[in-house]
């Protein structure tokens, strides 16, 4: 049972990267601040390898979750299916930063925004409408992350299902009390 949970889950972002609905597109990633606090923001799962258990997301290379992983390479996802009542979350650590042209080329040009602002994200303004862009200088940077841990917690009756996975223990996992 444990190993269907594991291929369950890699399904699961397999779909999640080629359908815009599925739940686990959009997802939570915990960093840690230089003093020690968390910082959860809403990302984009953009590809996930099943083999290496790896997730790829894009961001601006100024932006503050860039800046906490250089000092700290360790971080958290959290994905919820509401309708499934599952919940994973899975321990990761970031194995390659890189800008990446040819991406950026290849995205559409109402997307380039996001990469494109002449200020650094998080910095303030009088209104939104006063961001001013770039697109040929744009920030863009590719966040390569490997999978180290996961906790998988399903709700259902008669009851629920706990199960927690580690890198250290070649996948092989564990069921916990929910």
């Amino acid at each position: 049972m444990l190993s269907s949970i594991l291929k369950e889950c890699k399904e699961q972002w397999i779909k999640a990267k080629h359908n815009k609905k599925h739940p686990f597109r959009f997802f939570t990633l915990a960093t840690i601040a230089p003093e020690g606090s968390p910082n959860l923001r809403t990302v984009v799962l953009r590809d996930f390898d099943s083999e290496t258990l790896s997730f790829t997301i894009y961001t601006d290379l100024r932006s503050r979750k860039v800046m906490e992983l250089e000092q700290d390479k360790r971080a958290q996802f959290l994905f919820y299916d509401p309708k499934r009542m599952l919940q994973i979350v899975v321990g990761v650590s970031l194995m390659k930063s890189n800008k990446n042209d040819l991406i950026y080329k290849s995205i559409p040009e109402q997307s380039k925004k996001d990469y494109a602002a002449e200020k650094s994200p998080g910095s303030k303004i009088n209104s939104p409408e006063s961001v001013e862009y770039n697109f040929s200088k744009g920030h863009f940077v590719r966040l390569i992350f490997k999978a180290e841990t996961m906790e998988y917690l399903r709700l259902k009756r008669p009851t629920h299902l706990r199960a927690f996975f580690s890198l250290d223990d070649n996948w092989e996992g564990t069921f916990l009390v929910p």
